[in-house]
């Protein structure tokens, strides 16, 4: 048998759960949660874990080199250096609009990657 302990980042509560897994890891009991959204959390965290991915995009012929950007929905964990590395080598030409898409379903996950800022366009 496998516990796992987690913290629940769902609301302020901050929950204490423990999560008990069979040797095969499936879950057999969830401890802690003081709502169903961190027994949902929980089951996600253990199952398939998943983030929204903040960070920068190269801009061309802007007034900034960068804009910061976000996947749209939370994305898998374990595809999180794969996406890094597509964002690395992406760049946008300036102007940046807010929520402008800069990746659409990125490696098919239905999370597209906007931008969260302006960025204007280099005046020359």
């Amino acid at each position: 048998m496998k516990e796992v302990d987690l913290t629940c980042v769902q609301c302020p509560l901050g929950c204490k759960i423990k999560v008990k897994m069979d040797d095969a890891g499936v879950v057999l009991d969830i401890l802690g949660n003081r709502c169903n959204r961190g027994k949902e959390y929980a089951m996600q965290e253990v199952v398939d874990p998943k983030r929204v991915i903040p960070t920068n995009v190269k801009v061309l012929n802007g007034v900034d080199e960068l804009v910061s950007v976000k996947t749209t929905n939370p994305v898998p964990k374990r595809l999180m250096w794969e996406i890094m590395n597509i964002i690395k080598e992406t760049t946008v030409e300036a102007p940046v609009k807010i929520g402008q898409v800069i990746i659409k379903d990125i490696l098919k996950t239905g999370a597209d990657i906007v931008a969260t800022r302006e960025v204007e366009k280099v005046n020359k």
